[in-house]
């Protein structure tokens, strides 16, 4: 996973107070390669979902979750993913992006993202 240099600009402009952006979505996505800190969007986004929880309950630590069921994912195949805040992450607004090798969903399977950052 990277995070992205647009994401740490806008934490740092939340914790200024400057901002009341934060992330409030996951999007999936089809596109390949390698993900960077300078990556501003998804290669290719196939869906969003909004986060189910935002769990803050260890130090310095917050966990993003969201769940897709079956048949949201049915056809797809998912090589990326990441946290954005309009839930639109081919737009430049992408916080955090994770490549990986493609899974292939044939309808019978359910996705459950989970996305842990720790601050130091």
């Amino acid at each position: 996973m990277a995070v992205t240099n647009y994401g740490r600009q806008r934490m740092a402009l939340w914790l200024g107070g400057s901002s009341s952006e934060y992330p409030s979505y996951f999007v999936i996505g089809s596109g390949s390669g390698v993900e960077l800190a300078t990556d501003t969007a998804l290669v290719y986004v196939e869906d969003k979902q909004i986060i189910t929880t935002a769990d803050v309950s260890g130090a310095q630590k917050v966990k993003w979750t969201v769940d897709w069921n079956s048949i949201e994912m049915s056809g797809l195949v998912l090589r990326e993913f990441g946290l954005t805040v309009s839930g639109a992450g081919n737009t430049g607004s992408v916080w955090s992006r994770t490549g990986m090798p493609a899974i292939i969903f044939d309808g019978t399977n359910e996705l459950r993202i989970e996305e842990i950052w720790e601050v130091y």
